[in-house]
């Protein structure tokens, strides 16, 4: 497996988060439920694009959220991932990261 750290510009990345419970701001949801539309990326300060792969929840029932950036959504030199539960009764609080690249 090529080396992820630094995040490089161009090469694809794989990495893992959790995402926070709605109800209870000290846990992490567990199994959260995630649907196409609730993860999005912007290169560059530039829109907002649905991933091109859903995140997933792996292992199964975990609390652990596996994103996996394709190169050509690390193409840029900032790229922001923001995530929104897009359900009326959320179950996981909103978020974002920004990843920095490398050459």
């Amino acid at each position: 497996m090529a080396a992820m750290n630094p995040p490089k510009n161009a090469q694809a990345l794989t990495f893992y988060i959790g995402l926070r419970s709605a109800t209870d701001a000290n846990s992490l949801q567990n199994n959260p439920t995630i649907a196409a539309g609730d993860f999005k990326v912007s290169k560059d300060g530039g829109a907002l694009a649905n991933l091109t792969t859903l995140p997933a929840v792996t292992p199964a029932s975990s609390a652990m959220v596996k994103i996996a950036l394709s190169a050509t959504e690390m193409t840029a030199d900032n790229v922001t991932i923001v995530w929104i539960d897009q359900t009326a009764t959320k179950e996981w609080s909103d978020g974002l990261i920004n990843i920095v690249t490398t050459a």
